[in-house]
């Protein structure tokens, strides 16, 4: 099968969630955050933002913010995901304009975020570091938000922790990292022709998949289980309740 460097460098990704205190040179900094701007922007409008943490102490007060999670504090360099319509606002301001902040300008900015973000982690990866998304930063996003002097009309969506991977002294991964790449979805349960498959079709790929998943975590040493239990319970309660608020108090019109 045809292949390339690209595809085996997505192919290759996992999570890594220790690293050595190697720091990541500037250089390859600006060149992933220059990669990371070639993705696709809706109408060039290009609404997102990265701040880098470099001061000790406001890492490791995010740290706690996420839960304790030590790779927040310890990895080669960490970032915080904006989605960003400040300077859209400033523009509009500025020639005396109104700001129609509706649903779709929301959208826009964290699709546009997120594919930025994606970018960046390839970028990174290409080079030889590890990555770990921070989902947790969305935890106390107010206190996020202060301790990051957060302007109006810019939202905070996830963290990115960036790194070389810490070895075993024998100089393999670390068994507790994720060696093996976690397991995804069976390709049709995600791509379709023409329509959207039946519930029963649906059921079928996640019954397949969850053979394969929970053989994934019995080769890690976990309790095998299916990937339904995970989700089953993922999803029976509300998560950060609070994200509505605090983004509506940023400017973010939900409606």
């Amino acid at each position: 099968m045809t292949t390339t460097q690209t595809i085996q460098t997505l192919l290759s990704h996992r999570t890594v969630r220790r690293f050595t205190d190697q720091p990541v040179p500037d250089a390859h900094i600006q060149l992933a955050i220059e990669a990371g701007q070639r993705a696709s922007t809706s109408s060039a409008v290009q609404a997102y933002s990265m701040i880098r943490l470099t001061d000790r102490a406001k890492r490791q007060t995010l740290a706690e913010l996420c839960g304790n999670q030590k790779q927040v504090e310890k990895a080669g360099a960490f970032f915080v995901i904006c989605a960003d319509t400040r300077r859209h606002r400033l523009i509009t301001e500025r020639a005396d304009a109104p700001y129609n902040a509706a649903l779709e300008a929301f959208m826009v900015a964290v699709i546009d975020a997120s594919l930025f973000a994606q970018n960046v982690v390839v970028a990174f990866e290409s080079l030889g570091y590890g990555i770990c998304y921070i989902g947790a930063l969305r935890n106390q996003l107010p206190a996020v938000d202060e301790l990051l002097s957060i302007p109006h009309g810019v939202y905070p969506l996830f963290g990115l922790c960036v790194g070389m991977e810490q070895r075993s002294e024998a100089g393999a991964s670390d068994p507790i990292i994720d060696t093996i790449p976690r397991p995804r979805l069976p390709k049709q349960a995600v791509s379709f022709d023409n329509r959207y498959p039946s519930d029963a079709e649906v059921l079928g790929f996640i019954d397949q998949y969850n053979v394969q998943y929970a053989s994934y975590l019995e080769a890690r040493g976990a309790t095998p289980r299916g990937w339904s239990d995970a989700i089953g319970t993922k999803f029976t309660n509300v998560s950060r309740p609070d994200l509505a608020t605090y983004y509506q108090s940023k400017g973010a019109c939900l409606e």
